[in-house]
């Protein structure tokens, strides 16, 4: 391919600048001499640490354009490749698509590797490997810089230590368990101690001879990984004592293994932990250990035969930093290569402009993989294999006063098995600044996060990912938060499925915006087989619509108000007044930030979830509030969503088709709800990495035919014959079984005392309620009765509705109605005398009715004795039980559906039981079938929360 190829096929796929001159080629070769002239394949140099120290600088070199063509091979670097300044575009590429490694080590010899044959040696080793592992003298071999063990996990950007890679496969220090975690049993100094106990089965006796042990863990939560140097084992007492302490505390731990799917949630975290760095652990293929007293390396080999032969390539690490693009080197691209064997980061970027990494690989880094950091303008990062690293590719850049964009490009990568060493902050791609653009990527398989943002106005989109956070809890595969000022930004076009927790704590997302994290639109995405979907921790202006939210596990998306309780204000405030968001610029781009401070900003106000499908199974909330008081549309306002009841209303979800079909394309085509993406427009539209691995890469995927979708069906299933219990208090939904001889027209009073006019005692019928004519305005008079008797403290007035049976009290405090909590009694109406003393539910209807629903719940949510609360000086009640029922006042189309009665059709088709949303909708539902009158409204009420809707 020519160069003017090339420059239009980077500037019609990537938008890639080009910037020609004349051309001057070079040629480096690992069979090549520095004392060559480079300028010709026959005659190449060596190094590549001679062409960019020497060369480029040279005269003839200067200032042109320069292919650095490298030969077939392992370039092994003498030290960081350090590109300081250019005057021309510098590309370093792979010559004619041959297969090049550039390596951050030294290599290893399989004659340096020798059985073990010291007997205090195989008598440290497991039984099982002493005839496996090899040992090499690491000073004969020529490396005396072993590096340090130093902390990863929480937090940490990671340098390795020098570690070993046998055919491109990294090795793990020895460990153990090799798959699990240990639990913590006990705390003996508490929380912040740093001793533990543990049950290892009687391995830990070879524990105590370790010379340089560490641990790694989750010490007090699923989401804060840390290792740490250990000060002293006792096997007998099976005790661990640490040198350090953890970055948060100790605590005892849940992990059980035999549970993949059904970990501990909630603060039953954490408390698990591995040993690392051990020679007695070496128990299979694939680990080592290094005796830096003595400077040997023991290694089992994870060859196919566990065991080295000449043609098996061993690298040991040295460089901390393999290449390093300082800011005055512009227009430099490196294409076609493998980089691997760094101890820290593949490439280290500062303030860089003009850089592009095309059709990579770049693998077995401690760090990440490209890291540029400072005011990066113009990076891209196209077509390349990025795995088995710590971080993937983090980059950020732009002016945010100014809101000036970085123009950087993550685009049409694959990135997997990232966070290889260390969890948390690890991510596969990490965007800050400003408009930063991430589209057509495949992450898959990484510890956390695969896309953490900051920053403003960028776009992720048309990306696929999947199986993110497997090693940690309360995560998102794409993930950002606490602050209210990154503004701008939006997903959409992905698929994000199978984000699963799978050890304690809470659950993990597909999209998690955490802590207060505020006014991001998430539209056109197809979300599946999530724990949850997506949430909204807290924050404000978030957007949710047009998205498939295909059978989450927990909840489809979970919302909370959690900065209206400890919240993050003071921090977020002091970031907001660090950012310029009252000038002109940043008003008009981000008018609702500009007035933030004007309304309560810890309140999640403005969020909209609107024009999306939810499928799940049974029992699975769309929408869950965490937490009471949230459900107001000025916070969360969902509204014209669609539920599909069944999986043959999409396409081919086992083929990820999520096309609409049956029910949920009618509700689509009145909706306007777009196509959504299909599987293969997102990820990668070339093939990725280098030209030799391409070449060599099998297909893996088969094209398979999807089955023919099944025929709609309108038919539904005949509903359930038992109607949970009504209230014990009358409320018209049965016959009135207190007052069984009241008239069944008019309203009543029954007054028990009425000190101030005692004639009013007895049974009576009420003239002004009887001319209400209304069941409310008739309810309504018990507590004016009351009130009007002199509101005496022994005494209550009951209102009974005739014509429904419906009635309520007048009267002091707050009272419950029940059939009893653990066993049935005939029934009985008293004072709710725990809310009183604790609640002040005596003088609140707010406090007083909240009882009902945590009561009901308290008592197991038996189906059968529902709970209603009832606040006596204003008659107002609320009934908790099971079932969604409905209240019809008058329906002029179907004279046989007014009354008030239990959803079972409803509740047999439509989940009206379990999903609040749904048993609202009845109400629309029944009010368009009694035929839309406007002065006829219908309620709802979904008893499970004691909650209700009325429409219109």
């Amino acid at each position: 391919m020519s160069r003017t190829e090339i420059c239009v096929c980077l500037a019609l796929l990537w938008s890639v600048p080009c910037v020609w001159s004349d051309t001057v080629h070079i040629y480096v070769s690992p069979t090549g001499s520095d004392s060559n002239d480079g300028q010709s394949s026959s005659h190449p140099v060596k190094t590549l640490n001679h062409v960019v120290d020497t060369m480029l600088g040279q005269d003839g070199v200067r200032g042109n354009s320069v292919f650095v063509e490298l030969m077939q091979g392992y370039h092994d670097l003498s030290s960081t490749l350090h590109i300081q300044s250019t005057s021309g575009t510098v590309v370093f590429r792979a010559y004619q698509g041959q297969e090049v490694h550039v390596v951050g080590g030294k290599r290893l010899p399989s004659s340096n590797f020798h059985h073990v044959t010291d007997s205090h040696v195989r008598d440290r080793l497991p039984q099982e490997s002493r005839d496996k592992v090899l040992e090499v003298d690491l000073t004969a071999a020529g490396i005396t810089d072993l590096g340090t063990l130093r902390n990863y996990g929480f937090g940490i950007s990671w340098t390795a230590p020098l570690e070993i890679f046998i055919n491109g496969n990294a090795l793990r220090l020895a460990e153990w368990p090799n798959i699990n975690f240990i639990n913590i049993k006990s705390i003996p100094d508490g929380a912040s101690g740093s001793r533990f106990t543990y049950d290892a089965g009687g391995r830990d006796v070879n524990w105590a001879k370790e010379t340089e042990p560490w641990v790694y863990g989750w010490w007090q939560w699923g989401w804060a990984d840390r290792s740490l140097p250990v000060s002293h084992v006792d096997s007998h007492t099976h005790t661990i004592t640490l040198k350090e302490k953890p970055h948060y505390q100790l605590s005892v731990g849940h992990y059980d293994p035999s549970k993949p799917h059904g970990q501990a949630s909630g603060n039953a975290q954490g408390g698990y932990f591995r040993v690392v760095n051990m020679l007695c652990e070496i128990d299979q293929p694939g680990e080592y250990y290094i005796d830096r007293t003595h400077k040997k390396l023991y290694v089992w080999p994870n060859t196919p035969h566990q065991t080295l032969t000449s043609s098996d390539i061993v690298y040991a690490s040295l460089l901390q930093e393999c290449v390093i693009i300082e800011s005055t080197a512009q227009h430099v691209q490196f294409q076609d290569i493998s980089l691997e064997a760094c101890r820290h980061s593949g490439f280290v970027l500062r303030n860089a402009r003009n850089i592009t990494f095309q059709s990579m690989e770049i693998k077995n880094t401690g760090g990440a993989a490209i890291s540029c950091s400072g005011n990066c303008r113009a990076v891209s990062v196209l077509g390349s294999d990025i795995h088995d690293v710590g971080g993937g590719v983090h980059i950020s850049g732009g002016d945010r006063k100014n809101l000036v964009s970085s123009d950087n490009v993550i685009s049409d990568n694959h990135i997997w098995l990232h966070a290889r060493v260390g969890a948390q902050a690890n991510h596969g791609i990490r965007l800050g600044g400003v408009h930063g653009v991430v589209s057509h990527n495949h992450l898959h398989h990484g510890q956390y996060t695969g896309i953490w943002w900051s920053g403003n106005d960028h776009v992720i989109e048309y990306n696929h990912i999947h199986h993110m956070c497997w090693n940690s809890s309360d995560c998102g595969a794409i993930h950002s938060g606490r602050d209210w000022t990154w503004r701008g930004n939006v997903i959409r076009h992905n698929h994000i499925h199978d984000v699963q927790r799978h050890f304690p704590g809470a659950p993990v997302r597909g999209i998690m915006l955490d802590d207060e994290y505020s006014a991001v639109l998430i539209e056109h995405n197809v979300f599946y087989d999530n724990d949850i979907h997506t949430n909204i921790g807290g924050g404000r202006d978030n957007v949710i619509r047009y998205n498939v939210m295909y059978n989450a596990l927990d909840q489809s998306i979970q919302v909370d108000g959690r900065g209206l309780g400890h919240g993050h204000g003071e921090y977020l405030r002091g970031k907001l007044q660090h950012t310029p968001y009252r000038t002109d610029l940043w008003k008009s781009r981000y008018p609702k930030l500009y007035s933030i401070l004007d309304h309560h900003p810890e309140a999640p106000e403005g969020n909209q979830i609107y024009t999306n499908v939810f499928y799940n199974k049974i029992g699975i909330e769309r929408i869950h509030y965490s937490g009471h008081g949230l459900e107001r549309t000025d916070y969360f306002d969902a509204h014209d969503n669609h539920k599909a009841y069944s999986t043959s209303e999409f396409l081919s979800p086992d083929y990820a088709d999520f096309r609409l079909r049956c029910e949920a394309a009618q509700w689509g085509s009145t909706s306007h709800f777009p196509r959504p993406v299909a599987l293969d427009e997102v990820g990668p539209r070339v093939p990725t990495g280098p030209h030799y691995l391409r070449v060599h890469r099998q297909t893996l995927t088969t094209k398979h035919t999807p089955p023919t979708s099944p025929p709609c069906s309108s038919s539904t299933v005949a509903p359930a014959t038992h109607t949970p219990r009504g209230s014990y208090l009358p409320d018209g939904s049965a016959p009135n079984t207190l007052y069984p001889h009241i008239a069944k027209d008019g309203c009543w009073f029954i007054t028990d005392h009425c000190p101030k006019h005692p004639t009013a005692e007895g049974t009576h019928k009420d003239d002004l309620g009887t001319q209400n004519g209304t069941e409310e305005g008739c309810l309504a008079r018990a507590a004016q009765q009351w009130i009007w008797c002199g509101s005496p403290s022994n005494g209550r007035v009951v209102a009974v509705y005739g014509p429904t049976g419906a009635m309520t009290i007048g009267a002091e405090g707050c009272y419950f109605a029940e059939y009893g909590c653990r066993s049935t009694t005939p029934g009985i109406i008293h004072r709710d005398t725990y809310a009183e003393a604790h609640e002040n539910a005596s003088h609140s209807e707010a406090h007083c009715l909240r009882r009902a629903s945590p009561q009901w719940i308290y008592c197991g949510s038996p189906v059968d004795r529902p709970y209603t609360s009832i606040y006596g000086p204003t008659g107002a009640f609320r009934t908790a039980g099971a079932g969604c029922w409905v209240k019809v006042r008058s329906c002029p189309a179907h004279r046989d559906q007014e009354g008030f009665f239990f959803d079972a059709w409803g509740a047999t088709n439509r989940d009206t039981g379990s999903d609040r949303e749904e048993c609202y909708g009845r109400a629309q539902y029944f009010w368009a079938k009694c035929g839309s009158h406007s002065n006829s409204p219908v309620t709802a009420y979904f008893r499970p929360q004691g909650s209700s809707h009325t429409y219109p």
